[in-house]
């Protein structure tokens, strides 16, 4: 039986050595996971090698910054400083992913210059040239001494010296995304008048540090280095929608396709392809709002103009995406980062044919963009055994079977019934409605969600695939359970949206935006509609309604004076620069620092900073946010003696990565 996607599985070769497929995996920064000297723990090394036995070719490292002579101001903590340490973790981590066929190769980065967040600048701001901060303008960056460019190489070439001795397979210098190595090969960013001035400048640095590392490494020793092609700029610190007309202001893609020819006859031997800076944030880590695959079409022209391979990733998500990138010649191997940290098996999957059984990313940014930018433990909302796979991986078997009873059928609700159900529970979902996936279902419907809609899909085939039973159109009541043999109980009852105590808030012209989405309630076309509530919700529901061209006039009314600044945690940078930029785009108006006084007819009045201000209004939408839907709970946990937990929203209503962790976590202690 040949293979599905034959092409995926073909070796390749960078200078001499062989990858077994065409399956790499980007590079992503481990934060959360290093010791205080910013060196992988073992949870780090178990994270990699999950990966190498779920089948990919080669691993490329989260960014390692080498020993500068300066304060850069990114990473405090440097690797290279207990050159003992590193050998000792890389040499464990490099022999555990051989064992598998996987080759290892060791990223460098270079912080952040001029796109460094405030507080990561410990003093003085440096960057490639003088300029200001992409974050705060009012920040002034410094331009590199000529002698602390050489230090920046210098330091490559003893850093590679120390990852040889680990046995890795290559090294990636990472110059792409607005980081500091790409400031210099930014013509906008780079108005140096000595050696290292415009695009030859920058080349000049790297076909140093790649000259510097054969020599110290040997000739065949590889090195591949990470480049952007399309910058997506249309000034300093704004993005360019998808399809938006404007002028280039960063580096075109003629000029990144020449760049690339100049790095590879200084010696690369393979180009590892991004797209975007921190201009354009929200191309460079891609949120579920940009469309799947979405530097491919530019990396095509890139691949045909050098001789080495290049790898591109860019929400490749699916096995048949990823095997027409290289079939139709636009890479020589695909680049996976957040798809691997949903399923570290896709390879796999994808070899045998079983991508249905792939546990999708949904783009979310959560966990994995959102908690690095945030300084927080990387993870991922769809997958909680991130950085626990040793302990979590495998599903152990209980003790005693019991009967489990899981009142409700949302994420939370089908997470806990598949763990349950894999160790060998009987499991019984209670659904109220007629279909799993609760307030989930609301937000898969945007037409962009496809990968939401994935995730739905997926986990009623491991509902299925576990046996376990679901009853439907079924709402539990407190005497259903005192009558119930099951041994346990988990109430996964969901949320309820927060309604105030406001005149008007009951007139038949009020909608709620999670019916608004599924088409449960439908406004009519041509309607001035107000949004109450500027939160990921309301943006969205407003996004959507212009989108479908249901409605021509929208308004989003905001109690603060920034949209999405609620929540457990802060939206995602990239997420919320995209809607923001979104709404900004589609001519959906604001009205901030505004508060809810009465709905009347024709018309919502607001308190704007204690005055009143009217707003005609044919349909209001309240998005005031979500309450646990938890009565159930209290009433059960009062009067059943059963063990009884609690999950997802209706323990505290938040977002998809909570919901998931707790109900995997109980599933297992069940």
């Amino acid at each position: 039986m040949a293979l599905k996607y034959p092409e995926l599985f073909q070796p390749f070769q960078i200078g001499r050595l062989e990858i077994k497929n065409r399956i790499v995996m980007s590079g992503m920064h481990n934060i959360g996971w290093k010791d205080e000297n910013d060196v992988i723990t073992d949870e780090v090394v178990d994270y990699f090698e999950a990966r190498a036995k779920g089948g990919v070719g080669l691993i490329i490292s989260g960014a390692n910054q080498p020993d500068f002579q300066f304060d850069n101001g990114v990473i405090m903590n440097n690797p290279f400083r207990t050159p003992a340490t590193f050998v000792s973790r890389h040499k464990k981590l490099a022999d555990r992913v051989h064992s598998y066929g996987c080759k290892l190769f060791i990223q460098f980065g270079y912080g952040g210059g001029r796109v460094d967040f405030p507080e990561w600048i410990p003093g003085e701001g440096i960057a490639a040239d003088d300029s200001s901060n992409r974050w705060d303008p009012s920040i002034q960056h410094r331009a590199l001494t000529k002698k602390e460019i050489r230090s920046i190489i210098d330091a490559s070439v003893s850093a590679a010296a120390v990852c040889k001795q680990t046995g890795c397979d290559g090294i990636d210098i990472n110059c792409y995304g607005g980081y500091l190595l790409d400031q210099f090969l930014q013509p906008c960013f780079n108005h140096r008048t000595d050696e290292y001035a415009g695009l030859d400048g920058g080349v000049k640095i790297m076909a140093e540090i790649v000259k510097g590392i054969k020599e110290v490494c040997g000739k065949i020793f590889p090195v591949s280095c990470r480049l952007g092609i399309r910058q997506h700029i249309k000034a300093e610190g704004q993005s360019a929608l998808d399809g938006e007309n404007c002028k280039e202001y960063g580096r075109t893609v003629q000029e990144s396709i020449y760049v690339a020819q100049k790095l590879e006859e200084a010696g690369y031997d393979a180009i590892y392809i991004g797209n975007g800076t921190y201009d354009s944030f929200y191309w460079l880590y891609p949120p579920m709002y940009q469309k799947e695959g979405l530097w491919l079409d530019d990396v095509a022209e890139l691949t045909k103009s050098v001789n080495v391979p290049v790898f591109c990733p860019g929400k490749i998500v699916t096995p048949e995406m990823a095997n027409d990138a290289v079939k139709d010649g636009k890479v020589t191997a695909v680049a996976l980062g957040r798809a691997l940290l949903a399923d570290p098996e896709w390879a796999n999957k994808a070899r045998l044919g079983i991508e249905e059984e792939i546990r999708p990313c949904i783009g979310c940014n959560i966990a994995c963009v959102g908690h690095i930018f945030a300084g927080l433990p990387m993870g991922c909302a769809v997958n909680a055994n991130i950085m626990r796979e040793k302990d979590m991986d495998e599903i152990v078997p209980a003790k005693v079977a019991k009967k489990v009873a899981i009142i409700g059928g949302g994420v939370a609700g089908m997470e806990c019934a598949r763990i349950a159900a894999r160790r060998g529970h009987e499991v019984t979902i209670y659904e109220k409605s007629d279909k799993l996936g609760g307030t989930f279902i609301s937000a898969s419907v945007p037409e962009e969600k496809i990968a939401a809609r994935r995730l739905l899909a997926w986990y009623d085939r491991e509902i299925k695939k576990a046996d376990v039973t679901v009853k439907y159109n079924c709402e539990i009541t407190l005497e259903d359970m005192k009558q119930s043999d099951c041994d346990e109980i988990v109430i996964a009852t969901g949320n309820v949206s927060k309604i105030p105590p406001i005149p008007g808030v009951d007139n038949g012209n009020v909608y709620n935006p999670v019916k608004v989405l599924t088409g449960e309630q439908k406004i009519p076309k041509e309607s001035k509609v107000v949004i109450i509530g500027g939160g990921l919700v309301g943006c969205e529901a407003a996004l959507y309604l212009k989108q479908e061209e249901a409605v021509k006039d929208i308004t989003i009314v905001e109690g603060f004076d920034e949209l999405m600044s609620g929540g457990l945690e802060p939206q995602p940078i990239g997420n919320k620069l995209m809607i923001c930029d979104l709404i900004d785009y589609h001519g959906i108006k604001l009205q901030m620092g505004s508060m809810l006084s009465r709905i009347e007819d024709g018309k919502v009045v607001v308190n704007c900073k204690g005055e009143e201000k009217t707003i005609a209004a044919d349909a209001v939408i309240l998005s005031l946010g979500l309450a646990p839907n938890d009565s159930l709970y209290k009433e059960i946990y009062e009067n059943v003696p059963k063990k009884v937990w609690r999950i997802g929203d209706a323990l505290s209503a938040s977002n998809l990565m909570f919901g998931i962790r707790d109900a995997n976590a109980v599933a297992r202690q069940i």
